[in-house]
């Protein structure tokens, strides 16, 4: 079995052609070098070096295979260098990917935290994944994410999470809407409403289903989307009432749009970021989830 020391001694002897450069280079006495380049040839079974025209001193003039042996040593050692060149780069955030599953009811919020993240780390490549909250749950089970947005409640045995925002939903209204200046409005008062509603593999899509069923009614849907804005356009134009996180609801505008909040039963709009339980978190990982802790922590504060 070669070894890589063995390999540096026969490369650097080539290089510097003096066994007492090499052995104050490498850190060694110049017996240890011969005794050493003497295994090399003994593994490799060839004469890498031309035999001493004296008898004595060891001639530093190279076989025609130990010619091609040397290509080959200063082609691994490269190689090996490359390696820890590779992992120093790595572990410094020089090199990397973050594969994030990001919602597309969510995603705004993650804006500010990303632009940091890629300032602070431009050669880390980022990868999306645009779905709903329990796309993203399996793609984190099937390890095809590193971290994802999703939303509660989860499955807290398979997987971590870091807090990012808790909001109510709230019922849009045209501004002047009969109910506009309620300061509640209970789920079976909707029970004749036109819903506009979220594609059906939304998380959110089916707390809602759920929420009304448990009042006793199925929800008369006439239309879904996964955008926001466009549900609230289709309040103004009065064809229906749409859930929204108040998040979003504080967004539009006061002078078009009423938002009451939903009670009996309060839904809350509670986001995470989760990985599944027990992975390796790459430095990029680690260093995005700084970002987020920062970020968040921060936002709660303003909120506050």
């Amino acid at each position: 079995m070669l070894s890589l020391k063995s390999l540096q001694c026969f490369v650097n002897v080539v290089q510097s052609k003096s066994f007492t450069r090499t052995a104050e280079h490498l850190n060694l006495t110049q017996p240890t070098i011969s005794k050493m380049l003497q295994q090399l040839e003994d593994d490799l079974a060839v004469p890498l070096f031309l035999k001493p025209k004296d008898g004595r001193k060891r001639q530093l003039e190279l076989t025609e295979i130990g010619q091609k042996v040397y290509q080959h040593a200063v082609a691994l050692l490269n190689a090996e260098q490359n390696i820890f060149d590779e992992i120093e780069d790595y572990q410094q955030l020089k090199t990397g990917k973050l594969r994030l599953g990001v919602p597309p009811l969510g995603g705004q919020l993650l804006t500010t935290a990303l632009f940091d993240f890629h300032q602070q780390w431009p050669q880390i490549e980022l990868s999306f994944l645009e779905v709903g909250s329990k796309g993203i749950e399996q793609a984190l089970m099937n390890n095809e994410l590193d971290v994802g947005v999703i939303l509660d409640p989860f499955d807290r045995e398979i997987f971590d999470c870091t807090e990012l925002v808790n909001f109510p939903l709230m019922v849009v209204l045209p501004k002047h809407s009969a109910w506009a200046k309620r300061e509640v409005i209970d789920m079976a008062e909707l029970k004749h409403q036109a819903f506009l509603m979220f594609p059906e593999n939304f998380s959110l899509n089916q707390i809602i289903l759920d929420a009304c069923q448990q009042h006793g009614f199925y929800p008369n849907i006439i239309c879904r989307s996964s955008q926001w804005s466009l549900l609230a356009d289709m309040v103004q134009q009065r064809m229906g009432i749409a859930l929204l996180p108040l998040y979003y609801t504080n967004l539009l505008d006061p002078n078009l749009f009423a938002a009451v909040q939903l009670k009996n039963p309060s839904i809350p709009w509670h986001l995470v970021m989760a990985w599944k339980k027990n992975s390796a978190h790459s430095p990029a990982v680690q260093a995005w989830l700084q970002v987020v802790r920062e970020h968040f922590q921060a936002f709660h504060s303003t909120k506050g």
